[in-house]
């Protein structure tokens, strides 16, 4: 796995460090890595800076799964994939997958647009990111306050936003922008 990472160097306001491990796993054996997986977040959640993961699934059986880890710099994102601990659940996870992993170091909300049916592509431009995040962010901020008013109407304004930041965002990267961007893949990666 360490030939395939390459750390790009930071300027002094570093993104957050992002990777995207894809695997093909081993027929009848996706609910044992799945486990895997779970280790796997589960471990990096105690390192410093570690941020949340998400789990693309395959479209279909025999798909790539995508594991995606955020921290807040690349920096602690290297501190987790060097350890000893990140190398014994990837080894764990490998040995229940027919190939060896795909390795993806992204870049902030390029996270959003990886799709594990296309691994090691490379981000698709930013006017094109931005149009699709605007596709998938208009309806969420036009129909998620009228949604949230019974919720929200008796807090105060600044109350009132975080809570429905914390449910636009989730909402946005686990459910929305997968689905805007499997919609809009001929577009976004028209060479795949």
């Amino acid at each position: 796995m360490k030939e395939s990472i390459n750390y790009i160097k930071q300027s002094s306001n570093p993104a957050p460090g992002v990777v995207a491990i894809a695997h093909c796993v081993k027929p009848g054996l996706e609910a044992a890595f799945e486990e895997a997986l779970r280790g796997v977040t589960l471990a990096a959640s105690t390192f410093p800076g570690y941020l949340g993961s998400n789990v693309l699934y395959p479209s279909t059986k025999r798909g790539l799964w995508q594991l995606i880890v955020r921290f807040d710099t690349p920096q602690h994102l290297q501190e987790w994939e060097e350890s000893v601990i990140c190398q014994g659940w990837i080894a764990r996870a490998e040995a229940l997958t027919v190939d060896d992993p795909q390795v993806i170091h992204v870049n902030s909300l390029e996270a959003w647009f990886a799709l594990p049916e296309i691994p090691k592509s490379p981000p698709p431009p930013k006017w094109k990111t931005a149009i699709v995040s605007a596709v998938g962010l208009y309806p969420i901020i036009s129909i998620m306050p009228t949604i949230l008013r019974p919720i929200t109407s008796g807090l105060p304004f600044w109350l009132a936003n975080l809570v429905s930041i914390c449910i636009m965002m989730p909402l946005m990267t686990w459910v929305v922008m997968p689905q805007v961007t499997r919609l809009f893949k001929g577009w976004l990666y028209p060479n795949k």
